[in-house]
Order: C-alpha cells, then sequence, then structure tokens
C-alpha cells in the first residue's frame, strides 16, 4: 500500500509558495539555517522531518545603494532602510565671491564653492502610508531642512515633475507600485560634498487586509487636552535669556509644531478617520459640587509665550493658578491657550476633519489636600480622582447627605454658577468675560461655546462628559438638579452656536441609561431622559468602556471553550451579550468563584431595564420610572428610536485582557490606577486592535445596527465612535521625550493608538506573504499577535520569509482539507488518547515509543538578535541561559524583525523553554478509522511517568496511522508579562530663533572692513552655522557669511559709571551670560588684546568696547568683571555717565562676523535674517532685525587735550590733538598717522542749545575772535564741540570744551 505523508506543512498542496509547500514536502515548515545557529535549536522549534532551508541574512547596515537590479525590499508594519538611488540629477556647483572692491579696509577676494544635487531613492515595495524619519550618515534628519515629496507606491502614482523635466517628454517613469521619495536640491556641504548615506523610516500595512481595525476607525479622541501650547500649529517660544529661546510645541524630528505633526500622521496612518473630538480641560479642585471651582491652569508663571501670550476666558498667566507640582515638575500640562485651540480647530478642519469640541475636567487634587472626602468622611480625597465621583458634600447613602433635599439643589449650583451667555463677547479675536466673579461650570462651558463660535464653528459640541454621580444627586425624590442644569446649559450653548452644531452630553456608559439607586428602594430612574429627549440635544453620548470579555488564565475558566480572548466572535458576541446583559457578579468573591448571577426583571420582564450594554433595547423602547419598584403609569419623554448614539468615547487599554474591563488605566500617580481583572500587567497590543476590530465589525454590520424610523441614520452612528486616543503630541517623541512630557510611562499600557496604528496583524503578514508565493487560500484565523516591522528582500521565497515569523511567534503550518492552516502555538487539546485507541504498531514494537535526546547536546543558552524600533532600529542582542547551567552550547538567530527588548527576551526564554521540554519525542500509531488527529493538534498521551501534552509533527498513512510527535507543555506559550522598556529620548527641534545683535564697530585690528557692521549671535543650546541674510526690504535675500560659533552674550546686573578712557578702571560690573565662559587673563595679555566686549546701554545706539582683567564667577552663569579699560578704540565719546544695569554684553572673541555691505549701504535700512543653515530664511527659526549701518570703523575718534583760553583782543584760543582710527599703535613715529584723506574739523559753537558758529578748518587749533563773538552775540558761558571730519563718514565724535570767563 502507498504510503502518504501528512506533516506539518503537509505536501499535498504541491508547489505553490516556493517549493513543494512553502518549500518542503513534510514536517513542520522548516529550520532556517542561515538564520538559525545549531541543529538541536532548529529542530526544536521548528518541528523533525524537513530538510533545512537556506534564508539569507538581511541587511542590517541599512546602506543607500544604486545597484542595477538590486533587490527591492518588503516592509511590513515600520521599518528604516536604505533604498536604492534610481535618478539623480548633476552636481550643481554655486560660486560665490567674497571681498575685493576698492577703498581703504577692503578684504581679499575669495570664493567659496558649494554644490547640491537632487536624487530620487525607492524604498520598497509599495503601497506605503507614509515615510516617518531620515537618517543621514546615521544622524536623523530634521525633515523641515529637506525638500522631499514621498511617492507611496500607489498603482496610480503619476512621474515626479523634477524628472520629468529632466528627460524627454513621455519618458518620465512612474515607478508605479514601488515607494520612493524625490530629495531636491539636497546642500552637499554638510556631508562632506557627497551624498550622504540615507535611510527611511517607511509606514506599510498590508494590501487589502480584509476587516483591520485602523482602517474602520472613522473617528479619534485628541488629546491630551492639556498643554498650554499643545494645540498650537504655529511654534511658541519662551525667551528664557538671551540667546536660550525654546520653542515648547516643536519636540519632533520634523521641526515642526507637534500638534500639526500629529494632525497629519493621524490623516496618513488612519485613513478612514473624518472626525476628531478635541479634548480641552480645566481643573476641578473638590469632589464636593459645592466647594468645586472649574478653573484653567498653567504650567508656570514666570514665562509666557512669545507670540501667543498664555490668555483663557480673559485671564492671563499673571493671574492663573499654577497647576499641582510632584518632584518640582508640573503633575498636568497646563490650560490650552485660547488661541492655540483656535489654531487647532483650523488645523483639524483643514485636514478634512468635522470637529465635535469635548471639555474635559480634571481634579487637580493631591495627597495630602485636606479636602474631606464625600464617600467616606476620610481627612483627604484621593489623589487625582476621576470626574465622575464629583457629588454633594456627603455622597448619598451616607448619614447626613443632603441628598433628595434642597440643600442638594443649593450645592448643584453652586458648581454650576451664573455665568450667562451676554457675559461673554469677542475682544480682538479673544473671549473675554464680563460677568459673575467665579469659577464655574457654566463658565467653563459657555466660554468654549464662545471660542467655537469665534472660530468659526465646530461640527459638534459637548456640554460634558461622565459627571456620573452628580447627574444622580437628587433635590426630591424624583427631581435631578444637575441634569436640570444641563438642560439650561443645552439651550445657552444652542442660543450661542446656532442650529448647525449637533450638541449632546457624554454619559458614562454606567450613567447613560438610568439611575438604580441601592438604598433598598427598588426605584429605577430614567434620570437623565430629560436631558436625552431635549429638543437642544441632538445626539445621545455614551462613553463606551464596556467589558468584552471576562478571561482568566488556563482552560479552566467558564469562557475557555472559546479558545482565545483574542477569537473576534467571543469578542463580539459580549458587545450584546455576556457581563452586563446576560449576567452579572453580585460580589468579588461571586468574581472570583466565576458565580454567574442571570440579569432578570421578575416584576415586569424586562430585564433591558438593568442592561448597560442593552442599548438596543434602550434605544429602541419607552422608558417607565419605577417608585419602590413599581412602574409608572405614564413614559418618560423620551421617544423610542428618536436620536443617533454617537460613542463620544471608545477604547481599550494595550494591556494583558484590556477587554476585561476597558475603562481602566494604569497611572502611579492616580487613584484610579488600576489593571483589568485577572490582568498579569503586561502589555498587550494586539487585545487593544481586537476590541476595536470587533467594536467596528459589529456595529458597522447593517444586519445588526438597525436604521432609526424617526430620523435618517443608524442606531449607532460608527462615523462619530471616537476612539480614545490619539495624542497631540506626535509619536515616538511621544512617550520618549520625558524632558517634556512626564506621562510618557503610562504609554506602554495606555489607551493610545497613536504610535500603535504602524502595528500589522500576524495573521494579514502571514496571509499576504502565502498571496505573494502564490497561495491565497490560508486560514490564519487560529494566528494571534501583532509585530511592529519586518522586512525581507523581493527575492525570497514565501518560505524564507515565513521562518522568521515562525521563530519570532510561535506558530506551525498544517494542512488540513487540502488548506494550509497557521495556528499558534499552545493551543488546547484536541482528544486525549489511552491505551485502549492506540494501534499495534507493525514493527511489534511498543505502543509508545519514547525517545529521549541526551542531555549534552541541549544548548543552555539561547541568543537572538533582533531590530530595536525605539534605539533607531539598531541590531540588539537578546539571551536566556538556563538556571545554574554552564552554558558549554549554545544556540541562536538572526531576526529581521522590529521588537523591544522586553519581547526578545521573552522569544528567548520560549525557545530555551521549547528545547528542554522537546528532548522528548515519541512515535505511536492510530486507526486509520482515527482521522480526526492531524498534523499540527495538540494530543495528551499516557507515559510512563503518567499523560504528556504532545505536538503531532508527521504523520504517515499506510496501514495504519503512525504519528511522529514531540513533547510540549502549555506554560512554555503563556504569555511571559512583559512591559516594554521606555526608550527615554531627546530631541533636536526644541530650540527657538537664535539672540542676535548688530553692532557697528570701530576697528579693532585695523584688518576689518571699516564701514561693515558685525553680527553676533547666541544659542543655547549651539545647533550649528548659522546662515545671515540680508535684504533692502524683507525679500530677495542676499546670503551673508555664515556665523560658525555661538557668542558670549549677556546682560548687566549692576550699574557702571563712567571712567577714565586708557587707564585701569579699579570698578566691577555683573554680567548675567546666556553661556560660556569668562576668564581672568594677565595685565599683559590684556594690553595686547585679550579679553575685549562691546557694552551697550538700554536704548543706546552706540556699543562701547571695554576690556577686563578678572572675572569671577559669582553665581551659575553670573561673572563679576573687575580691572576694566573703558572706552577702548575711540568709544570714550560714547561712553554714558552712567550705564544703568540691563546693558547688553557681547564678548568679542572672534565669533563674530561682518556683513558684506557697499559703502553706499551706509544710513540705509536693511533687513537681516539670521537662522540655522539649510533652513529658508521665512522660517520661524530664524530672527528677523531691521538695522541702518551707520560704519561706525569709519568714524573720526575725539579729539583730546581740547583746550579754550583767552588769548589777545578778548579772542579765545583752541587747541585740540587729534587721533587715528588706523595705525596708532606705532610708538616708534612722531605722530600717529592722519587716517583720512585730509587733515580738517568741525568747530561748533553753541550758548545752551542754541548753534551761535559752525566752521571747518585744517589744522588743530582755532581762534574764535572778539569781533565773531560780537558778531554772534556770544554770552560769557559758551560750549566749543570739535570733530575731526571723514571724507566717507563726516564729523566724528565730538571733544566738548565749556568755557566761562
Amino acid at each position: 500500500m502507498a504510503t502518504v505523508v501528512l506533516a506539518a506543512a503537509g505536501g499535498a498542496i504541491g508547489a505553490s509558495v516556493g517549493g513543494a509547500v512553502l518549500g518542503v514536502s513534510s514536517a513542520v515548515i522548516g529550520k532556517a539555517v542561515g538564520a538559525t545557529v545549531g541543529a538541536w535549536l532548529d529542530q526544536r522549534l521548528f518541528g523533525e522531518g524537513s530538510a533545512p532551508v537556506e534564508v539569507g541574512r538581511r541587511d542590517q547596515l541599512r546602506l543607500t545603494g544604486s545597484r542595477e537590479g538590486a533587490a527591492m525590499a518588503r516592509v511590513w508594519g515600520r521599518m528604516r532602510l536604505g533604498g536604492q538611488i534610481i535618478w539623480s540629477s548633476g552636481f550643481v556647483e554655486d560660486v560665490r565671491t567674497r571681498g575685493g572692491g576698492k577703498g581703504t579696509g577692503a578684504a581679499p577676494s575669495t570664493k567659496e564653492y558649494s554644490y547640491t544635487v537632487s536624487l530620487a531613492i525607492a524604498l520598497c515595495e509599495g503601497s506605503i502610508a507614509r515615510v516617518a524619519r531620515v537618517w543621514a550618515d546615521g544622524q536623523i534628519v530634521d525633515l523641515s531642512t529637506l525638500d522631499m515629496r514621498v511617492y507611496r507606491g500607489d498603482e496610480a502614482q503619476l512621474p515626479d515633475p523634477l524628472i520629468a523635466a529632466s528627460v524627454p517628454e513621455g519618458e518620465a517613469p512612474a515607478f508605479r507600485g514601488t515607494a520612493y521619495v524625490v530629495i531636491e536640491n539636497l546642500a552637499l556641504g554638510l556631508y562632506g560634498n557627497r551624498i550622504p548615506q540615507f535611510s527611511f523610516e517607511v509606514v506599510r500595512r498590508p494590501e487589502g487586509a480584509q476587516d483591520d481595525p485602523i482602517d474602520q476607525i472613522r473617528a479619534v479622541a485628541l488629546v491630551p487636552g492639556t498643554g498650554e501650547y499643545a494645540l498650537a500649529t504655529e511654534p511658541v517660544s519662551f525667551a528664557i535669556g538671551k540667546g536660550e529661546t525654546r520653542i515648547v510645541n516643536v519636540n519632533n524630528h520634523e521641526g515642526r509644531p507637534d500638534a500639526q505633526v500629529a494632525i497629519d500622521n493621524l490623516v496618513a496612518e488612519a485613513p478612514g478617520c473624518a472626525a476628531a473630538s478635541l479634548v480641552v480641560s480645566w481643573f476641578g479642585t473638590d469632589l464636593r459640587c459645592g466647594s468645586c471651582e472649574i478653573l484653567p491652569k498653567v504650567e508656570q508663571t514666570d514665562l509666557d509665550g512669545g507670540g501667543m501670550p498664555w490668555t483663557v476666558s480673559g485671564l492671563d498667566r499673571s493671574g492663573a493658578p499654577p497647576v499641582s507640582r510632584i518632584d518640582g515638575r508640573p503633575g498636568f500640562g497646563g490650560t490650552p491657550a485660547d488661541a492655540s485651540v483656535l489654531q487647532a480647530i483650523d488645523a483639524l478642519k483643514a485636514a478634512g476633519q468635522s470637529v465635535m469640541f469635548y471639555p474635559f475636567v480634571l481634579m487637580d487634587i493631591r495627597a495630602g489636600n485636606g479636602l474631606t472626602d464625600p464617600w467616606t468622611g476620610a481627612g483627604d480625597q484621593p489623589e487625582v480622582p476621576w470626574r465622575g465621583r464629583i457629588t454633594c458634600s456627603v455622597a448619598p447613602g451616607r448619614a447626613g447627605s443632603p441628598d433628595t433635599t434642597a440643600a442638594a439643589a443649593t450645592e448643584v449650583a453652586d458648581f454650576f454658577g451664573m455665568a450667562q451667555p451676554e457675559d461673554f463677547s469677542l475682544v480682538d479675536g479673544a473671549v473675554v468675560y464680563s460677568g459673575p466673579d467665579e469659577w464655574s461650570y457654566r463658565r467653563f462651558i459657555l466660554h468654549y461655546a464662545h471660542l467655537c463660535a469665534a472660530s468659526g464653528g465646530v461640527d459638534a459640541f459637548c456640554i460634558g462628559s461622565e459627571l456620573r454621580s452628580l447627574t444622580q444627586l437628587r433635590d426630591a425624590p424624583d427631581a435631578f438638579p444637575a441634569v436640570r442644569a444641563l438642560r439650561t446649559l443645552a439651550a445657552d450653548v444652542r442660543a450661542v452656536l446656532g442650529t448647525d452644531v449637533k450638541i449632546g452630553y457624554a454619559a458614562d456608559w454606567s450613567e447613560y441609561f438610568g439611575h438604580h439607586p441601592a438604598d433598598g428602594s427598588g426605584d429605577v430612574w430614567y434620570h437623565l431622559d430629560p436631558l436625552w429627549s431635549d429638543p437642544q440635544i441632538d445626539f445621545i453620548g455614551i462613553d463606551n468602556y464596556m467589558p468584552l470579555s471576562d478571561w482568566r488564565d488556563g482552560t479552566d475558566h467558564a469562557d475557555a471553550d472559546a479558545g482565545s480572548i483574542y477569537e473576534l466572535g467571543y469578542l463580539m458576541g459580549n458587545i450584546e451579550g455576556g457581563e452586563g446583559y446576560d449576567w452579572y457578579y453580585p460580589s468579588s468573591a461571586a468574581r472570583e468563584a466565576q458565580l454567574r448571577a442571570q440579569i432578570e426583571d421578575g416584576a415586569y420582564d424586562e430585564p433591558w431595564t438593568f442592561r448597560y450594554k442593552d442599548i438596543r433595547n434602550w434605544w429602541s423602547r419607552f422608558h417607565w420610572n419605577r417608585v419602590g419598584g413599581v412602574k409608572q403609569a405614564a413614559p418618560t419623554d423620551w421617544q423610542p428610536e428618536g436620536k443617533p448614539i454617537w460613542f463620544t468615547e471608545l477604547g481599550c487599554p494595550a494591556i494583558d485582557k484590556g477587554t476585561n474591563q476597558p475603562n481602566v488605566f494604569v497611572d502611579p500617580l492616580s487613584s484610579e490606577n488600576a489593571i483589568p481583572h485577572y490582568s498579569d500587567g503586561g502589555q498587550d497590543r494586539y487585545i487593544q486592535q481586537r476590541y476595536l476590530q470587533a467594536m467596528h465589525l459589529y456595529w458597522n454590520d447593517v444586519s445588526i445596527n438597525p436604521r432609526s424610523r424617526v430620523y435618517e441614520g443608524p442606531m449607532v452612528d460608527m462615523s462619530h465612535a471616537f476612539v480614545w486616543a490619539w495624542d497631540a503630541r506626535p509619536w515616538p517623541d511621544f512617550p520618549q521625550r520625558m524632558d517634556v512630557w512626564s506621562d510618557g510611562r503610562n504609554f506602554a499600557l495606555g489607551h493610545w493608538i497613536s504610535g500603535r496604528t504602524h502595528l500589522v496583524g500576524l495573521g494579514e503578514t502571514v496571509k499576504e506573504i502565502c498571496e505573494r508565493g502564490g497561495l491565497a487560500d490560508v486560514d490564519v484565523s487560529g494566528l494571534h499577535g501583532v509585530l511592529a516591522g519586518y522586512h525581507v528582500e523581493a527575492t525570497e521565497t514565501a518560505r524564507e520569509s515565513l521562518q522568521p515569523l515562525m521563530l519570532a511567534y510561535g506558530f506551525d503550518a498544517f494542512e488540513r482539507e487540502g488548506r494550509l492552516v497557521f495556528r499558534n502555538r499552545g493551543g488546547a487539546a484536541v482528544c486525549s488518547l489511552n491505551r485502549d485507541q492506540l494501534a499495534v504498531p507493525g514493527n511489534d514494537g511498543p505502543l509508545v515509543e519514547v525517545t529521549r535526546s541526551p542531555e549534552a547536546e541541549m544548548p543552555a543558552r539561547v541568543r537572538i538578535s533582533f531590530v530595536h524600533p525605539e534605539k533607531d532600529y539598531q541590531t540588539v542582542t537578546a539571551e536566556a541561559q538556563m538556571p545554574g547551567a554552564e552554558a558549554l552550547y549554545s544556540a541562536g538567530s538572526d531576526l529581521p524583525v522590529a521588537m523591544s527588548h522586553a519581547e526578545a527576551n521573552a522569544v528567548a526564554a520560549r525557545w530555551l523553554a521549547e528545547t528542554q521540554v522537546a528532548r522528548d519525542h515519541v512515535t505511536f500509531s492510530l486507526p486509520r478509522s482515527m482521522t480526526d488527529v492531524g498534523a499540527g493538534d495538540i494530543v495528551l498521551l499516557p507515559t510512563g511517568g503518567g499523560t504528556g501534552r504532545f505536538r503531532v509533527d508527521r504523520v504517515e498513512e499506510a496501514v495504519g496511522r503512525t504519528v511522529q510527535a514531540v513533547r510540549v507543555e502549555d506554560g512554555i506559550y503563556r504569555r511571559i508579562p512583559f512591559i516594554p522598556e521606555l526608550i527615554v529620548g531627546g530631541g533636536p527641534n526644541d530650540r527657538g530663533a537664535p539672540h542676535v545683535e548688530v553692532m557697528d564697530l570701530p576697528l579693532l585690528t585695523g584688518e576689518e572692513i571699516p564701514h561693515a557692521p558685525w553680527v553676533a549671535a547666541a544659542q543655547v543650546p549651539w545647533s550649528g552655522p548659522l546662515a545671515m541674510a540680508t535684504a533692502a526690504q524683507d525679500y530677495d535675500y542676499r546670503p551673508q557669511p555664515s556665523l560658525v560659533r555661538s557668542s558670549v552674550v549677556g546682560t548687566t546686573l549692576s550699574p557702571l559709571p563712567a571712567a577714565q578712557p586708557g587707564r585701569w578702571a579699579e570698578q566691577s560690573v555683573d554680567i548675567a551670560l546666556s553661556e560660556g565662559p569668562l576668564l581672568s587673563r594677565p595685565q599683559q595679555d590684556v594690553l595686547n588684546g585679550a579679553n575685549v566686549a562691546a557694552l551697550r546701554g538700554a536704548g543706546h545706539a552706540d556699543w562701547e568696547v571695554i576690556q577686563f582683567r578678572e572675572a569671577e564667577l559669582i553665581a551659575e552663569r553670573t561673572y563679576r568683571l573687575s580691572g576694566l579699560l573703558r572706552g577702548q578704540a575711540g568709544t570714550d565719546g560714547v561712553m554714558p555717565l552712567t550705564t544703568a544695569a540691563g546693558a547688553d554684553f557681547v564678548l568679542l572673541d572672534g565669533s563674530a562676523e561682518q556683513l558684506e555691505l557697499p559703502l553706499d549701504a551706509l544710513g540705509l535700512e536693511r533687513h537681516l535674517r539670521v537662522g540655522p543653515a539649510g533652513r529658508p530664511f521665512d522660517d520661524p527659526s530664524y530672527r528677523h532685525l531691521v538695522f541702518s549701518p551707520a560704519g561706525a570703523g569709519l568714524r573720526p575718534y575725539t579729539p583730546v587735550h581740547a583746550t579754550a583760553r583767552r588769548g589777545g583782543a578778548g579772542a579765545i584760543d583752541l587747541r585740540w590733538v587729534r587721533r587715528t582710527r588706523t595705525g596708532g599703535d606705532n610708538w616708534a613715529i612722531a605722530d600717529v598717522p592722519l587716517g583720512e584723506v585730509s587733515e580738517r574739523y568741525q568747530v561748533r559753537v553753541l550758548s545752551g542749545s542754541a548753534l551761535l558758529r559752525e566752521t571747518e578748518v585744517g589744522a588743530a587749533f582755532w581762534t574764535y575772535t572778539a569781533a565773531m563773538q560780537a558778531a554772534d552775540g556770544a554770552p560769557a558761558d559758551l560750549e566749543f564741540r570739535i570733530a575731526q571730519i571723514s571724507d566717507t563718514y563726516g564729523p566724528g565724535l565730538q571733544a566738548r570744551i565749556y568755557f566761562n570767563e
């Protein structure tokens, strides 16, 4: 009889995928010899029976190539690739001549060469979602400096216009199906005048993946709701000091405002999203509503935003309270500035998102607050509690509670306040408030209603969310004052926003359907029905965090028959089923024992009344309140099917068993900190995806989600199911930038989907690999998990591409009824075999033949190399070793899979455990009638030591069925709880424009261009060369020399009186510096030109040149300068009598550069821009100044030794000594050089402010004769002013003589 072999990758499917089946004819999918070192590990991980398959190592160096016929990468998830240059322009040379020209002091002519190039780089097979980050020579590139166009690789993309312009018309390739980038005019100077090695972070999801959870998302909530400028889409900076300007809302690699980057990422990575909930927070101060203020807060009160001062509801920074602090840092971000909210609304609209405004109350209550807890009576309220716990002064159910009394209404009224719509007005584009002096809930909501109106309107507006305990308060047995207040507020908001805006309230999932007081009364109140039925309310908002599972580890629990918590059928079945629908747990003990009580209504057979999950019946039926358990005669005002339901929040944390309790979150600083029931506390991003997938698939099914007969639309409007949450702080900068945001450690287990949209399902990836190999009919329904990133070469077979995934994620492939099935290892056993069921083998051997491999051959250590996405995709190694064992033999593998170190450690631990357990293999026979056992199945089998678990690797069909199996243990494949390490990093784009000083200075060395001003710039920290450009108007800028070093700049802290020039002044002045040291120097060094600085008093145009001998550090970045030489280089003539504190200080250490301006520019207005080289001149990182060059280097010095004496015949004789601005230090000559074309002086005679006479003389003396005096009517008191004249500058600095005889 012929023998047919059925194995874990059965041979009956043929050569569809790279060989017989995935390259093998039998056995579990083969052994990755190229990727795996060690045959033992190979066999134990994959199984027995097949020949090895060679798997080539991936290009871990990620080098940019330009090789003809190079293999194209295929990518799943997010990976870093090198790419291939597929087109390049020629190098473009730019020559700029500096210096030259005519005239004294002209600089020598020099030529500077720079080069640019344009190129196209192919990345991978398309279509991709986007290119996230770019590296050049291993350094991340600020994308704002790169002129780069991304072509996603779809089949409709057109040729790039730059490439098209370089080839004959119609011959430009479109590179359809290939994702590529075009970089235009790349400046090569930063890379040594060569093309750098580029690499690109590419995001791609499988094509045509059915039911992809990300593709189904139609709306998101934009958080965090705090951050003074987190929502601003224009850069906002804090001027910390000279040269130290921090752009507070640019903390990412793209060099653009965080919110704008985050919104753009949303559009690229969740293309189906068309609506966003804009979350904006004020802060609550007390859980007792009558004592609770709701008000905006700031993070700090010292610095304000340049260009966008913080104001909210007419409150500025100086009057705003700060948020609480933790370890010296703000415990929250501040309330977003009103101007930033307006920008965010505009940006969302421009991105094609409809906007729902979502005001949010955060409770800023910290430990040791001294506030009585209304729920327990404790002396402190819990730390950072949920807003849903706001209640009356004593919570219902406690002695002394005002609930059901008029006092409750008073407390609720105090919470809501008295603000009215007319108390708000729009002044210069800002909403200001002039109503009662209160920080109340009404002021909060009405302020934002007016702000949304000022923005041009939003699509929807929530008047509040999750005020569960507040809405349940009563001022009479059947009256709810907070609900009445919300109805009034809704009408007021309508009056502000008009009829085109949808208005609603976002109720908690435990609040929306009614209030069932736990007081034994049997009352049932549809307490929100007056609000839901109010004509001003357009939708029923539910923050939906209802549980979709009741899962426990192991197989001994009530839901174990579902097979896996990830089974969509199981999760979807619990949307309108399971806990909260069919049953509930009456106590914690009942939950522990899974003693489920059925939800029933013995009185009226309306169990839906008590089912919080029964949205369908709640929406489609009339509602009757029950008093004392008795159904009232008339229903409430709710009209069945009357209004659509919006899931105003919808989400699940990325934590083990998150679907057990989607409403909880991990935040150690909050009293609400918790993990879901029976969770191991480790990260699980897949359960988050499955939750979203289940919810969207279920409610998008038209056969499940009914359409209303009252309005046009479905019961649940999934176009307004706002997934919580997308962060306005772009990933990965959030969470890595812990220096900016302190809540980054909450990200790993939180509800965020930003930073997770690139995750691809393991099943979808395997399916696409098989489809590319020609095998479309595969079953991946039993394959659970997500991968962050994976890449292969296009020349690989499907089997070669699958093997690293099988190693990393522990799954098998086997044939079932002519179909290839992939399934995670560790499933339940399909049967338990006893000896009576086994067939006698044909060789008369034992019923169960057990073989144990020698222990000496087992590896005691396993090593894997993987790609770490949070470490710039470096290749990293993880190891696992047997405790107490000597690692005489080790095995390992290189995986081109992106994962965290914690994930890799779990993989290594599983591999090592499998090698230990898989020492035992068994062979046994089954009768041909027992066909339900096949390759890949787990069976329980009697062995000498009892019953063991074995995985079937091979089945030979002959007279009987001969089975080969290997021992497995269920515990090996259970989750190893882990929380991935947070790679804390910094970013390059947190600096603002540099501090710039334009200085008209005298000649200091004689080698300068006399008429040209100097520019000094400081930036802390220094980010590299700064480009300069000038123009007559604020356009058509001409490049100037670059600034290659930061200047040392500062401000004087003490007044400095004038002193005698040319002599040591034993005086001191304190200087606060931006950065950089000042050094004491010996006297001789100072006399030889050391420690030169420029000083300019506030309100003065001229700079005094000083030198100093001693520099004493007296505080951080603060120096005391002493041993001064004042008025150096002829600047004694501009020295004020006292230079007041606050004067500008610049150390003249060679870091400043002279501008190249023509002589005829003197006195004309010029525009100057200084900023990072490589960015356009209009970039916000550039400093813009307007100045008029005065040519101080051409200015003659003040004449000295000026005297006036009465001569003969009543004349007044004037004498003086000229000075020179050039060549005056040569003591060997009799007189200093003239320094001018001719010797000329201007002499002026004044009486007070009246000019009596002005004359020009050619020598250093002049006589004011008696006749002149008589003609001028000169009094006894006169002032003479003498200035040397320059042919190019005119009169210089004046010497003054006061005469009285």
